[in-house]
């Protein structure tokens, strides 16, 4: 849902109107609108289609104006020029330029291009009314999705499902045991009790479709104190990159892969006796009998600071001391056992869990443990995972990444669904800028959801499209500082995603494991300062699993430390999968071969040569010679046109661009291909 007002954007006048003198203004009070009196949503965009019809009256009847005034000097050029008594003709009177500017502004609200006015063959009226109505379809999606409360939850066409909801969450927090009954008046001094929300969500699948009405009752979590209520929230959470990891061995080395869900996993976190807290019952699901009660929580609730932190010992301590599995020291949301029954090797992201195993006995053994201690959900094989769609192809020994749901939902949110997709994320001759000091109307730029639309995307290129890494790199830097040029830059990849929405990362493969990495950077990319980018990739086989583009934090004096600085950083990343997978015990302990352009940057990790050109480098980069000493990395050359690294470190043209991300393992389905 976009995040500005159309109130403000459709005010019928084109200037402000002048303000009364200071002795008359009144009172703030009288200033704000009764809350009866503030216009809806659909008010506002009815008002807004209203205008623009009248923009678009007024704009015909401008260009038939100006049509007339260009006949009328064409015929002035061809008459006879006028004798004595005969008087010249008044001149033209100038076209409305307020009319215009107005006009423009609408057009550049709404994301219509502004050459639509020239185009004799457009009905700009109905590209208007299409733009609102792809506004009003974009929010009523977004509310009917998540309802606020339960007055829109039973006023929407699936009141049944979201009241079946609440009563299986009050159900399952009574069977655990969560709360106990307490009267108000015997909560202790100093303890507050916090209030209750619901929350609603459609839980999807891979296609976008429904599969689920979930009510979770949260605790107002704001409302806590640290010190009192609650002491550490740490949570963490398994790491993109393992996930990949996970889905490349189980794809490769043919295993079984698996998904379980835990119900009402954080409930399943005992709170300790310091951390205890009281909270009202949930709204509309009030006990008869116990009007002046509270609940005394005991347990870890959905909104709690702690609660995640909560649930997350929990489940280490039942896979560590009761079933016998180990974290992995490079990922600790990764726990790996061997028996003689075969390996199991689980990632978890909060209350989700991915399991791949080496024989179907040892994944049954493990499903077993996890229902035998907590309520799960067995999903089979993943589909859909942390926002990630699925598709394995068992018999090619294949596993397809993809985020097809999300960036059709981002085409509808920001009125994209009729533009034309572009062929690369980024034009290469663009360079971005900061703006000059007052060169902005922030009136206009605060209005465009310039954040809203990079986070989102950040998500895709993080998960599965290293395609758009450097653009959404490029574009971060300027989220306090944009103008409109950087919001057509954003729109354009978002058109290239809308356009290659069905691209796939392939995982997995027929040549097994074997880790192998790329490495570049761009001298003195950035104009505003002059600090290069660094970028690589690593792939297992097919597909790459981790990816990065990043600016540097120094400026470099050459393109040989540009290039150094970006092996040092590639370095660190490949002596961190190198450990995962040693610790998996799926590679043998050989060095990592990273793929490099540039001869001096290899020849500088090797020994300290060319002493006199790098001597100021700070010595923290020295750490990949280090590493290529112990034979744990080492750098090998390869040519420019074959170094997938150079997507991530500038714009490149369509040929290019289109032949390394043919590298990074996205490819079209079969059947659109």
């Amino acid at each position: 849902m976009l995040d500005y007002d159309e109130q403000d954007l459709y005010h019928e006048n084109a200037t402000p109107p002048n303000p009364p003198p200071a002795e008359s203004q009144p009172r703030r009070s009288e200033r704000i609108p009764a809350r009866a009196t503030v216009d809806s949503r659909a008010e506002k965009l009815q008002k807004a289609v209203q205008h623009s019809k009248e923009v678009e009256l007024r704009a015909k009847a401008l260009r038939r104006e100006q049509k007339l005034a260009r006949e009328a000097a064409k015929l002035a050029t061809q008459s006879p020029p006028p004798t004595e008594n005969q008087q010249p003709s008044q001149p033209t009177p100038p076209p409305q330029q307020d009319l215009v500017q107005e006009l423009e502004a609408l057009l550049s609200t709404l994301q219509i291009p502004l050459d639509t006015i020239d185009d004799p063959n457009t009905d700009l009226w109905n590209v208007i009314e299409r733009s609102v109505q792809n506004l009003e379809d974009s929010d009523t999606q977004a509310e009917e999705d998540d309802p606020k409360s339960w007055k829109e939850a039973d006023a929407s066409h699936d009141a049944k499902e979201w009241r079946a909801g609440g009563e299986e969450e009050r159900q399952s927090m009574k069977d655990m045991k969560v709360f106990s009954w307490i009267k108000r008046a015997d909560v202790p001094v100093g303890a507050k009790v916090l209030g209750c929300k619901s929350v609603f969500k459609r839980k999807r699948n891979e296609k976008g479709e429904v599969v689920r009405h979930k009510v979770r009752f949260v605790v107002k979590g704001f409302e806590q104190i640290f010190g009192r209520d609650y002491h550490n929230t740490t949570s963490p959470t398994a790491r993109m990159e393992s996930w990949r990891i996970l889905f490349h061995i189980a794809a490769a080395l043919d295993w079984e892969i698996n998904q379980m869900d835990v119900k009402t996993a954080f409930l399943y976190g005992v709170l300790p006796d310091d951390e205890i807290q009281y909270m009202e019952q949930p709204p509309g699901f009030e006990e008869p009998g116990y009007e002046g009660y509270v609940w005394r929580l005991e347990r870890g609730l959905y909104g709690m600071k702690q609660a995640g932190r909560i649930w997350n010992k929990t489940f280490d301590d039942a896979m560590q001391k009761d079933w016998g599995f180990t974290p992995l020291i490079s990922d600790p949301c990764v726990y790996w056992r061997k028996r003689p029954s075969g390996i199991v090797i689980t990632g978890v992201h909060v209350d989700d869990s991915g399991t791949i195993a080496s024989t179907k006995a040892a994944l049954a053994e493990f499903k077993e443990e996890m229902r035998s201690k907590w309520q799960v959900t067995d999903l089979g094989e993943p589909k859909h995972i942390v926002g990630i769609g699925i598709h394995r192809d068992r018999p090619n020994r294949k596993i397809y990444l993809s985020q097809t749901a999300l960036i059709d939902r981002l085409t509808s949110q920001f009125g994209q669904t009729d533009a034309l997709p572009a062929s690369t994320p980024m034009d290469p001759g663009l360079k971005l800028t900061v703006p000059a000091k007052g060169s902005v109307d922030r009136t206009i730029t605060s209005k465009l959801p310039y954040r809203s639309l990079i986070g989102a995307m950040l998500y895709i290129a993080v998960g599965t499209r290293p395609d758009i890494s450097f653009a959404i790199q490029n574009l971060s830097q300027f989220l306090d500082t944009y103008d409109q040029s950087h919001w057509n830059a954003a729109i354009r990849v978002l058109r290239y995603l809308k356009g290659t929405r069905s691209l796939r990362l392939a995982l997995g493969g027929d040549n097994g494991i074997s880790l192998l990495g790329y490495t570049d950077s761009d001298w003195s990319q950035c104009i505003n300062n002059r600090k290069s980018v660094s970028g690589y990739g690593f792939t297992l086989g097919d597909g790459l699993i981790s990816w990065c583009a990043r600016k540097q934090r120094t400026v470099s004096t050459s393109s040989c430390e540009a290039e150094y600085i970006a092996a040092f950083e590639a370095t660190k990343e490949a002596l961190w999968l190198r450990n995962i997978l040693s610790e998996l015990d799926l590679i043998k302990p050989d060095p990592v071969r990273i793929e490099c352009d540039n001869t001096a940057a290899i020849r500088l990790s090797e020994d300290p040569s060319l002493h006199a050109r790098v001597k100021h480098i700070d010595i923290k980069y020295h750490f990949i010679r280090d590493r290529v000493q112990k034979k744990q990395v080492f750098l090998h050359q390869i040519g420019t046109k074959d170094n997938i690294a150079d997507i991530f470190t500038k714009a490149l043209d369509k040929n290019t661009f289109l032949k390394l991300r043919n590298y990074t393992g996205l490819s079209q389905p079969e059947e659109e291909i």
